[in-house]
C-alpha cells in the first residue's frame, strides 16, 4: 500500500514551489474516485462517460461514482462500459447538488476524489493532471478549466474513435471560456499572490481533493438548496481551512453547451443564495458590515485567556463594545479548575452566557469551535481593550499572516489568519510575526461612565459637607439638578441620533426593495404583453413569408406627423418608398410642393404646368428608392442582450449556403421573435427585388435585430449603402459573442435609423429640389472644465464627432487657461465654437447654465473633459431622441476605465434602450431639448450631483426619460479630482466582464 502524502510545505499559495512530478515522467501509484453528479441528462452523460474511456490514467486505478439527484425514471449503470462505475440514488428534495456531490463522496472508495459535472467532457490526460498534484500533497484543491462548445451531431462513438484530442474534434467549431474565471486568474497573478478572496475561482464542476481533507473541510454544506454559490462557499471554507489552491490548465474539459448569462430564475435564485452567502463568508467583499450587525460566521474570534474572573469580565466587555460588532468572544476556561473557583466561573457564564457573541471553551479551542472565521484575536485576561483595538489589529496585519499591537497597559494583543493557524498546525510550517507599539501621541483623558458618575457623587459630598444655610442647600440642588438634565439631553440626542439612521437606513432598504419589485413586475407585464401578442400573431398569420410592404395597418400604423411640404407619390416604386406615412398624398393637389415618381413618363406634364418640384426615382441614387420605416414604431425599445443561441431564417433554408442552413424559420413581421434570434439569415430568393429587400432588412435592423445576408448584391450594396451592407455582410457575425452581437446590433440600428428612417428618405428626396424637410436639429455641446491640461484632449474628442450639425460651448471654470492655444484649437476645429470664462468661485451647475445661456442649439448635451467619446454618440443621442421623443436622452456609464487599476469594465448590461425614472444615466452622456431645459429652469447652482438633480427634476416635472444604449462612451476614472467619489470596488463589484488596459474597442469608443 501507498503511502499518503505529506501536507503542502509551501509559503502563501505559492503552488509553484510545491515539488510535483512532471506530466510526461508521472507514474500513477494512487486510486482515484471520479464523483459525477447527475439529473436526467442522459445524451450529456454518454458523452462524458465517453470521454472517461478515453483516459490515459490507469483504469484499475480510478472508479466512476455517479449520483443521481432524484431523476425520474432513475439513471440505471450503463451497460456495456469498460469502466468501474456505480450509480447511487438519492431522493428528489428539490436542487440536491450539495447532497449528491458528498454522496458520492462517502460512497467513494479511494482517496483522491475528483468532482465532475455531469456535461463535461474531459481531455485524454484531465484525471492524471489532476492527481499528479494529489500524489505530492494532500491538502490541495486542483481546479481544473472549462472551455463551452456546442457538441450538436456529435454521438459517443465519435468520442471514443477519434484520432486526436477532444480539441481537435471540435476545431471547426466557435468556443469560448469564463471570462470571469480569466480575470481574477490575472487579479491573482494565477492564484499566487496575496489576496485574501482566492477561493473566488473554486467550481466544483471540475475539483480534485482528497478525502481526508475534503472530510475536514466539512464536505458541502446541504443547506444549499437553490441554484448558485455552493462552490464559492466550500472553497471559502477550504482556503480558511489552509488548502493549497493549485489551477491545473492541462485539465481540461468542454462544457456541452455554449455559455449563457444566467435565465430569470436563475439571476433570482443568485440573489438569494448571495444573500444566504453574506452570512457563511466571512469576507468584506460578501456582506456589509454596518454598525450592529451580526453574521452566523463572524470574521473575527477574540480569545480571553484564562485567568481571574473579574479579568475576564473586564476584557470581555470591552471587546464586545469594540467599534467592529463582527465578532465573536471566546471566553478560554483554564485547564486546571482549581486554578479559578468554580463559582467565579459560573458568574462569568451566568453574566455572559446569554450574549449570543459570546462562547464558552478550552484555551485553544477557538479555531475547531468556529473553523470558518476569517481571524483568530488572543487577549490576556484583565488586558485594557479600546473601542478602535480590532481595527487596529486588522490594519497593522495587512496582508501578512500574523502581528501583534502592544495595548495600553503594555500587554500584547495577537490576530492571526485562521487560513495560516491551520497551515501552521498541519505542516508545521511557522508564520511571521511582527508587534507593533502604540503610537506615541498626546491624547485627552477619556471617562468611562462610572468613572464620570463617581466624579460627581465626590462632588456632591465634597459640596455638601460645605453647606452652612438653605441657601447653599438650594444652590447644590440646583446645580445637581441641572447636572442631570444636561446628562440626559446628552444621552437623548445620542439616542436621537441612533433612532434617526437607522431609519434611515431602513427607508433605503425599503426603497431599494421597492424599486425592485416595481421593475420585476414591469419586466412581468413585458413578458406577458409578449406572449400575448405572439400568440394573436399566430392565429392571424398565414403560414409562409408574408412582408408586409409598406408596413401595412396590421404590421405597424403608419405616421401621421408632418413631413415637411406637401408630397404625392406616384407609381408603385414611389408609393413604397413612403407608404409608412399617411401625409403623403397620391395625386397632385391644390397645396402640393414636391412630387415622387417612378420614371419621367409618370410625371407627365404635371410639375411643368404646376410648379412643382420632382424627383425621378428611377434618376437618383437607388438609397432612395428603399421603402422608408417610421422610427417612432420600428425602432430599439426595450431591446436587451439576451438572445437565443440559435440563428433563424427568413424562409426556407433549401436557399441558404449548405454551411449556413438553419432550423428555424420564422416570418418577417414577427421582429421581436427575430431580434432575440442570435441573428437573422437572408438570402435574395425571399424578396420580390433589391429595394424591397433593402426596406425590410433596415427595418429589421432598426428593432436591434441582427441580420447576416447569405449572399452577396451589388444592387443591395447601392440600396442599402455601404456601412450596412458591410455590416450584414461580415462573416464573424455566425460565431459572435454576447459582446460582439451587441456591437452589431448598435452599429446596424445605428445605420438604419439614420439613412432610412421617414424623417431621413425625405431629407434624401427633397435636397435636389431645393425645399425644406425636416432639418437635423443642431446639438450644443455644453463642455466645462478646470483642468487647463484637459482642454486639447477635449477638444479633439469634439472634433472626431460625425454628426454634421453642432456647436461647441467651451466652459472655462476658474483661471490658468491658455486663451491664445485655445482659440487656435477652436479655429481648426471648422464648427461654430464660443468660449465662456466663468470665475472659480460659481458652483458646477452655475457654470454649465452660463454655458446653456450662449447656446443657440434646440439640444443641448454635456461633455466631460476627461471622459472618452465614440465618433458616433452625438448620432446615438439625436437618434434616441427622435425614436423615444423624450425630452430627455442618455447613456449609462456601462463602460469603465480605472486608471488606478488599469482594467475596463462592462457593467449593467442590458440596462439600455428602456425609459426611467431613476438617476441611472451619465452625467457626461446625456442629451436635453431646450424646451424641457428652460421649463425645469436648468441645472441646480450646486457644486456636485448637478446632473441627477438635472434628471429628478425633468422627471419631477412630468416628463419622459430614456436611456439608449452604453457603446460610444467610457467613464474615465483616475484616482482623485471628480465630483463623484467611488472607489474602484465599488465599480468591481458591478462588472459582468473586465478587459486589462483600456480597451477603446471594446467600449465601442474606437
Amino acid at each position: 500500500m501507498s503511502s499518503a502524502p505529506p501536507p503542502a510545505r509551501v509559503r502563501g499559495n505559492n503552488w509553484r514551489d510545491l515539488s510535483v512530478t512532471p506530466a510526461d515522467g508521472f507514474e500513477p501509484r494512487l486510486p482515484a474516485s471520479v464523483v459525477v453528479a447527475y439529473y436526467e441528462a442522459p445524451e450529456s452523460l454518454e458523452l462524458t462517460l465517453a470521454s472517461l474511456e478515453r483516459q490515459t490514467y490507469p483504469r484499475d486505478l480510478f472508479e466512476v461514482v455517479i449520483v443521481d439527484d432524484g431523476s425520474n425514471p432513475p439513471l440505471d449503470a450503463p451497460a456495456g462500459s469498460p469502466l468501474s462505475i456505480r450509480v447511487v440514488y438519492q431522493e428528489d428534495r428539490g436542487f440536491g447538488l450539495a447532497r449528491a456531490r458528498n454522496a458520492g463522496a462517502r460512497a467513494a472508495d479511494h482517496e483522491i476524489l475528483v468532482f465532475l459535472d455531469c456535461d463535461m467532457m474531459p481531455e485524454e490526460g484531465w484525471l492524471a493532471e489532476h492527481a499528479r498534484w494529489h500524489h505530492a500533497a494532500n491538502d490541495a484543491l486542483t481546479l481544473g478549466f472549462r472551455a463551452h462548445v456546442e457538441v450538436d451531431g456529435i454521438d459517443a462513438g465519435a468520442v471514443r474513435t477519434r484520432p486526436g484530442s477532444l480539441a481537435e474534434l471540435f476545431a471547426d467549431r466557435p468556443s469560448d471560456r469564463p471570462a470571469w474565471i480569466e480575470f481574477h486568474m490575472t487579479r491573482t497573478r494565477q492564484l499566487t499572490s496575496d489576496d485574501d478572496d482566492l477561493f473566488r475561482v473554486v467550481t466544483g464542476g471540475n475539483l480534485g481533493i482528497s478525502r481526508s481533507f475534503f472530510e475536514s473541510v466539512g464536505g458541502y454544506d446541504e443547506t444549499f438548496t437553490q441554484w448558485g454559490a455552493e462552490d464559492t462557499e466550500f472553497g471559502y471554507r477550504a482556503y480558511t481551512m489552509g488548502g493549497l489552491l493549485v489551477p491545473v490548465r492541462d485539465a481540461l474539459c468542454w462544457h456541452q453547451g455554449a455559455g449563457a448569462a444566467p435565465s430569470e430564475d436563475e439571476s433570482a435564485s443568485l440573489k438569494l443564495q448571495q444573500a444566504k452567502i453574506s452570512q457563511l463568508i466571512a469576507h468584506h467583499s460578501f456582506r456589509e458590515t454596518a454598525p450592529g450587525r451580526s453574521f452566523t460566521v463572524p470574521q473575527y474570534v477574540v480569545t480571553v485567556e484564562a485567568g481571574e474572573a473579574g479579568d475576564q469580565m473586564s476584557t470581555a466587555e470591552q471587546v464586545l463594545a469594540n467599534g467592529i460588532h463582527d465578532l465573536v468572544v471566546w471566553i478560554a476556561e483554564p485547564d486546571d479548575h482549581e486554578a479559578v473557583a468554580e463559582s467565579d466561573r459560573e458568574r462569568v457564564r451566568r453574566l455572559l452566557g446569554g450574549d449570543p457573541r459570546v462562547r464558552f471553551g478550552p484555551s485553544a479551542g477557538a479555531p475547531s469551535g468556529i473553523p470558518a472565521a476569517s481571524f483568530h484575536i488572543t487577549v490576556p485576561a484583565g488586558a485594557a481593550v479600546r473601542p478602535t483595538s480590532v481595527a487596529r489589529l486588522r490594519r497593522e496585519l495587512g496582508s501578512g499572516a500574523r502581528a501583534g499591537v502592544k495595548l495600553p497597559d503594555g500587554q500584547t494583543a495577537r490576530i492571526v489568519r485562521t487560513r495560516a493557524l491551520n497551515r501552521m498546525a498541519r505542516s508545521g510550517i511557522s508564520v511571521d510575526d511582527r508587534t507593533v507599539s502604540p503610537r506615541p501621541r498626546r491624547r485627552r483623558p477619556r471617562f468611562s461612565a462610572v468613572h464620570k458618575l463617581g466624579r460627581v457623587a465626590a462632588h456632591m459630598v465634597r459640596e455638601a459637607a460645605r453647606i452652612r444655610s438653605l441657601r447653599d442647600a438650594g444652590d447644590l440642588t440646583v446645580w445637581f439638578l441641572s447636572w442631570a438634565t444636561r446628562a440626559a439631553a446628552w444621552r437623548i440626542r445620542r439616542l436621537t441620533r441612533w433612532l434617526y439612521w437607522t431609519a434611515r437606513r431602513q427607508v433605503h432598504a425599503l426603497r431599494r426593495l421597492a424599486r425592485r419589485m416595481y421593475w420585476q413586475a414591469r419586466r412581468l407585464f413585458g413578458q406577458a404583453r409578449r406572449l400575448f401578442r405572439a400568440a394573436r400573431q399566430l392565429i392571424r398569420r398565414p403560414s409562409g413569408l408574408a412582408w408586409k410592404t409598406g408596413h401595412s395597418d396590421d404590421a405597424v400604423p403608419v405616421a401621421r406627423y408632418r413631413l415637411g411640404p406637401d408630397i404625392a407619390a406616384l407609381g408603385p416604386r414611389a408609393e413604397a418608398v413612403l407608404a409608412a406615412s399617411s401625409r403623403v398624398g397620391s395625386a397632385v393637389g391644390e397645396f402640393t410642393e414636391a412630387m415622387i415618381v417612378d420614371t419621367p413618363e409618370t410625371a407627365g406634364g404635371i410639375a411643368a404646368a404646376s410648379g412643382v418640384g420632382i424627383v425621378v426615382l428611377s434618376r437618383s441614387d437607388p438609397r432612395v428608392s428603399v421603402p422608408a420605416f417610421d422610427a417612432e414604431r420600428l425602432n430599439p425599445v426595450g431591446w436587451t442582450p439576451d438572445h437565443r443561441s440559435h440563428p433563424v431564417a427568413l424562409g426556407s433554408p433549401d436557399h441558404l449556403p449548405r454551411t449556413k442552413r438553419v432550423r428555424r424559420i420564422v416570418s418577417i413581421d414577427a421582429r421581436s421573435t427575430c431580434r432575440r434570434a442570435h441573428h437573422v439569415m437572408d438570402t435574395a430568393a425571399y424578396h420580390v427585388d433589391a429595394p424591397t429587400r433593402a426596406g425590410a432588412l433596415a427595418a429589421l435592423a432598426a428593432v436591434g435585430t441582427v441580420v447576416h445576408m447569405a449572399d452577396k448584391d451589388a444592387e443591395l450594396h447601392h440600396c442599402l449603402g455601404t456601412e450596412l451592407y458591410g455590416l450584414m455582410a461580415d462573416e464573424t457575425i455566425l460565431t459572435a459573442g454576447q459582446h460582439r452581437r451587441e456591437a452589431f446590433s448598435v452599429a446596424m440600428r445605428r445605420a438604419a435609423l439614420r439613412d432610412h428612417s421617414l424623417r431621413a428618405r425625405v431629407r434624401q428626396l427633397l435636397a435636389p429640389t431645393g425645399l425644406c424637410g425636416p432639418a437635423l436639429p443642431t446639438v450644443s455641446i455644453l463642455l466645462a472644465t478646470r483642468r487647463p491640461d484637459q482642454v486639447a484632449a477635449a477638444i479633439e474628442t469634439v472634433a472626431s464627432q460625425t454628426y454634421p450639425q453642432f456647436e461647441l460651448i467651451l466652459a472655462l471654470h476658474g483661471d490658468g487657461f491658455d486663451r491664445v492655444g485655445i482659440d487656435r484649437r477652436l479655429l481648426a476645429l471648422d464648427r461654430p465654437a464660443r468660449v465662456v470664462e466663468v470665475p472659480e468661485r460659481l458652483p458646477l451647475g452655475a457654470v454649465l447654465n452660463e454655458a446653456a445661456s450662449v447656446a443657440s442649439g434646440s439640444l443641448l448635451t454635456k461633455f466631460d473633459d476627461d471622459d472618452l467619446y465614440g465618433p458616433e454618440h452625438l448620432w446615438d443621442l439625436v437618434l434616441s431622441n427622435e425614436y423615444s421623443r423624450a425630452p430627455l436622452v442618455g447613456k449609462g456609464a456601462e463602460f469603465v476605465y480605472l486608471a488606478g487599476s488599469d482594467v475596463t469594465l462592462h457593467r449593467w448590461r442590458g440596462a439600455g434602450e428602456r425609459y426611467v425614472t431613476t438617476q441611472s444615466i451619465a452625467g457626461g452622456a446625456l442629451m436635453i431639448t431646450r424646451h424641457c431645459f428652460d421649463a425645469v429652469m436648468g441645472w441646480r447652482p450646486i457644486p456636485r450631483s448637478v446632473d441627477q438633480a438635472l434628471i429628478a427634476d425633468v422627471v419631477g416635472g412630468g416628463h419622459r426619460v430614456y436611456r439608449t444604449h452604453g457603446m460610444g462612451y467610457l467613464l474615465v476614472r483616475h484616482g482623485g479630482g471628480h465630483t463623484w467619489q467611488a472607489e474602484d470596488d465599488y465599480f468591481l463589484a458591478q462588472a459582468h466582464e473586465a478587459r486589462s488596459g483600456c480597451d477603446l474597442a471594446f467600449a465601442g469608443v474606437s
